[in-house]
């Protein structure tokens, strides 16, 4: 316990100097490109692809440098309230399983078509709903623990043998994080985590596990207690030499802010420091943006508003800036995810080409904008107010379309998934309003605004 007590102080200290205003720069040195070779990908979005579909995906994730697969879980615990029923994406013969919704084998479709490729691939266990609201205070996170390392020793036992090049490793499932029902029970978080890790350790010393925690703004604990906190669970669990802690940069999901992420990665890294074993520090840059309404506690009590709808791919800009923070602690770099996010067979390919030219151009992003939106037009409807305009033209493709009104922001169209009609209606709108539209590509350029008429 000394040595433990010892450790924490040692971290938080040099977490403090670290970000303190007296503090020197960081190492110039990156400990990694800023690139990503990796992808979580989630079960319910592979179970319908054929063999046609995993092979035209496996194609474009080598094109953009993929190395790494993540399977995220293939067993998943409904909420209670609910039902609580579990769903699995493989071929189990546990007895929990007995009445589970079963859906086709993502593991052995994962690793069949990642044969003689030099696609690695981490398996995801199980995950169960209320881990959100629950964390580790109640039973159902130990009991889906031990679920777990059942199926750890069954997928092995199934799998390995046949397809002992791809199978690389395992992924933990439950993300922890600073958010109070994880922070009060890390001793239980310590005891699951190594139910599963004892059970993979006697299969299989040789197969690291990664885990992906993320660090919260809102309503959770604060750096330094996050940190010590770390210290303790990296060195309760029976982490082995070769383990992976890969840390969500929480960005996309705006649990933190883009300015506080070399903050957050030096935290990561004393917590690694710490740790009894030799354990890999990767990051988990995340490719996306979620959407939130507004609300009376915006950025305080709740993560901020977006002016974004859905859930769309973040434009190259940011994304970048994120992997050149995170390169400077991590040793390496994956996301979620290109399958969700980058790939052309769901999204528009223009993110994807974007990318692929930044990795062409040595890390260098495109700079060219899109031209100004013509032909803008607004006219009076029975509903409002009609806007209508032309497509700007771009080198590489139009990601959204803003659109101010009055000077305040109105609306965007997103290009992301599909491509809507260049139109919308403003229902509360009149004639006399002003609106003004901004075209911007995917590496974030924007074109010169255009006024309606």
């Amino acid at each position: 316990m000394l040595a433990l007590i010892k450790k924490i102080i040692s971290a938080v200290v040099a977490f403090i100097i670290s970000v303190s205003p007296f503090a020197s720069a960081p190492d110039p040195e990156p400990k990694c490109a800023p690139e990503f070779n990796g992808t979580f990908l989630q079960s319910w979005l592979s179970s319908s692809w054929d063999d046609e579909r995993w092979q035209t995906e496996i194609e474009n994730m080598q094109k953009a440098g993929i190395k790494y697969l993540i399977l995220q879980d293939v067993a998943n615990k409904a909420y209670k309230s609910s039902g609580g029923g579990w769903s699995i994406y493989y071929d189990s013969a546990l007895p929990v399983f007995d009445t589970a919704e079963r859906s086709p084998d993502v593991i052995e479709a994962a690793l069949r078509n990642c044969k003689g490729t030099d696609i690695k691939v981490f398996v995801g266990l199980a995950m169960f709903d209320d881990f959100w609201t629950e964390g580790a205070i109640t039973a159902q996170y130990a009991e889906m623990c031990a679920v777990a390392a059942d199926m750890a020793e069954e997928i092995y036992g199934k799998y390995y043998s046949c397809y002992s090049e791809n199978f690389y490793g395992w992924y933990f499932t439950p993300e922890f994080n600073n958010i109070l029902t994880c922070q009060v029970n890390i001793n239980g978080l310590c005891k699951g985590l190594n139910v599963i890790l004892d059970r993979i350790n006697a299969v299989n010393p040789d197969l690291p596990l990664l885990f992906s925690p993320f660090f919260a703004e809102y309503l959770a604990a604060g750096p330094v207690v996050t940190l010590a906190n770390l210290v303790r669970l990296l060195n309760g669990a029976h982490l082995r030499d070769g383990d992976i802690f890969a840390p969500q940069d929480a960005v996309g999901a705006l649990w933190t802010k883009e300015d506080n992420l070399e903050r957050n990665w030096k935290m990561y890294a004393q917590a690694v420091k710490a740790a009894n074993a030799d354990i890999r520090l990767w990051a988990n840059c995340e490719n996306f943006n979620l959407s939130f309404a507004d609300t009376a506690f915006d950025g305080i009590l709740t993560r901020p508003a977006t002016e974004n709808t859905q859930v769309v791919t973040a434009t190259l800009d940011r994304f970048v800036r994120q992997m050149q923070a995170a390169s400077l602690y991590a040793e390496n770099i994956i996301t979620f995810s290109y399958n969700h996010y980058f790939s052309p067979e769901l999204v528009n390919p223009i993110f994807i080409e974007t990318y692929l030219d930044y990795l062409k151009n040595g890390h260098k992003l495109e700079s060219e904008a899109p031209s100004a939106v013509e032909n803008f037009k607004k006219s009076s409807a029975e509903n409002g107010v009609s806007l209508s305009w032309d497509a700007a033209s771009d080198n590489f493709g139009i990601a959204y379309y803003r659109v101010e009104k009055n000077g305040e922001f109105f609306a965007r169209v997103e290009m992301c998934f599909d491509s809507p009609e260049l139109a919308l209606t403003d229902e509360s709108g009149k004639i006399s309003d002003s609106y003004v539209i901004t075209a911007f590509d995917a590496a974030g350029n924007a074109s010169a605004s255009s006024a309606a008429v």
